[in-house]
C-alpha cells in the first residue's frame, strides 16, 4: 500500500531494536499505527498489541489486522461476490471520477469512471450485509480493510490523494479487485482510535513505539478518501481535490513547536519498559531536543538506518531520482529507569 513513512522496509531494523534488549514476549503498543505494519510485524512474533490512530481507516486496519485472531471462514466467497458486482454509481463516482465531476472547471481524475463506481457498488454491500446482520464485526472489518488495500492500486495519483494527476497512470486503468489479506497469526490484539498523547498513560506495555508525521504534510487531508471510504458518511466535500472536513484530525505533530509538546506528554506518561520513536535526519523536530525530552525518563540511545526516501512514483525516462534520495531513519530507544 503506498503511504508516507510506511516502515514495511524497516521492519527488521525495528524488531532488532526491541529483541536485541532482551524483550522476546509481551505487550507492544503502537500509539499511530497508519496501515500497521509494525503493529502486525510483533504481533506475528507473539506480542499482545494495542494499535492505534486518530483516522477511522488505519483504525479500520487495526480492528481486522490485529484485534482480530483468524480469517473470517467465508472471507474467500463473500470477495468472490463483491468483486463480481457491477458498477454502481454513488459518492465516490459522483466526487472523485471524471464523468461525475464533468460539469467542474476542473473534473476530478481520483479514479476511473467503472472503478468509481465499483468501489460505491462494494462499500453500499458490505454495509447492507452488516446493516442486515448478515456478516459478523470481523468480517466486516476485514472486508473493509481489503477494500481500502485494493483502492491505492487503482487511483490516479502520486501516492496520497491531495491532487489527482492530470494523465492517467496505467495502474488506474486497471480494473478494482479485492485479495484476501492472507492468514492473520499471533494472540488478539486491542484497536482505539484516540489522541495517541491521551492514550499513552492509559496502557501499561512492555514497548511503546511512536512512528509521528516528520513534516507539516498533515495525513487528514492528504488521505482524505480513504478517511471517507472508511466513514461511508456522505460528507460535504470541497475545493478541486474534494476534500472532506478533515481539521478535526489536524496533527498537533506536524509543527516543531507542538510536536515537542505532544512528545513531552506521551514521555511523561508512559508506562513502559521501552520506548521507541521512528523519526528520519529530515524530520522538523530537531535531534538534540528530541534526546533532552526522552533523557526526562531514562538512558537514550539513537540508532540510525539509511534507506530510500518515499516516493511517490518510479523512475522513469523523463523523471531521473538523485543519488541523494537515500535518508537515514533514526530510531531513537529510550529504557525507562522510573515507574510512574
Amino acid at each position: 500500500m503506498r503511504y508516507i513513512g510506511c516502515k514495511d522496509n524497516l521492519l527488521p531494523f525495528i524488531e532488532d531494536a526491541v529483541l536485541s534488549r532482551g524483550i522476546r514476549t509481551g505487550t507492544f503498543a503502537d500509539l499511530m499505527a497508519g496501515t500497521v505494519s509494525v503493529g502486525r510485524r510483533f504481533k506475528s512474533l507473539g506480542f499482545t498489541v494495542y494499535s492505534n490512530d486518530i483516522l477511522a481507516f488505519s483504525y479500520v486496519f487495526s480492528r481486522s489486522y490485529i484485534q482480530s485472531t483468524h480469517t473470517p471462514a467465508d472471507l474467500t466467497d463473500m470477495l468472490a461476490e463483491l468483486n463480481a458486482l457491477p458498477p454502481q454509481p454513488g459518492f465516490i463516482h459522483r466526487h472523485y471520477s471524471e464523468e461525475g465531476t464533468r460539469g467542474a472547471e476542473r473534473p476530478r481524475r481520483f479514479f476511473s469512471n467503472e472503478n468509481a463506481a465499483r468501489i460505491d457498488a462494494i462499500r453500499n454491500r458490505i454495509d447492507e450485509w452488516r446493516s442486515e446482520r448478515a456478516i459478523s464485526d470481523d468480517a466486516f472489518y476485514g472486508l473493509l480493510a481489503c477494500l481500502l488495500e485494493a483502492v491505492p492500486g487503482v487511483s490516479n495519483t502520486s501516492g496520497t490523494y491531495g491532487a489527482f494527476l492530470k494523465h492517467w497512470d496505467p495502474r488506474a486503468l486497471k480494473p478494482l479487485v479485492l485479495e484476501s489479506p492472507g492468514p492473520v497469526t499471533g494472540p488478539a490484539g486491542f484497536a482505539y482510535r484516540q489522541d495517541a498523547a491521551d492514550l499513552a498513560g492509559k496502557i501499561v506495555c512492555d514497548v511503546l513505539y511512536l512512528d509521528p508525521p516528520y513534516n507539516t504534510r498533515q495525513y487528514a487531508s492528504n488521505y482524505h478518501i480513504l478517511e471517507t471510504i472508511a466513514r461511508w458518511d456522505n460528507p460535504a466535500v470541497y475545493g478541486v481535490s474534494g476534500l472532506r472536513p478533515w481539521r478535526a484530525e489536524r496533527s498537533a505533530w506536524c509543527r516543531a513547536d507542538s510536536a515537542l509538546m505532544e512528545l513531552g506528554r506521551i514521555v511523561s506518561t508512559a508506562q513502559c519498559r521501552l520506548l521507541l520513536l521512528s523519526y528520519n535526519c529530515e524530520g522538523i523536530m530537531p535531534r538534540e531536543r528530541i534526546v533532552e525530552t526522552l533523557q526526562l525518563r531514562g538512558t537514550v540511545e539513537v540508532l540510525e538506518q539509511p534507506y530510500r526516501r518515499y516516493r511517490s512514483d518510479r523512475d522513469r525516462e523523463s523523471r531521473r531520482y538523485a543519488s541523494n534520495a537515500r535518508v537515514r531513519e533514526r530510531l531513537y530507544v529510550l529504557t525507562i529507569e522510573d515507574t510512574i
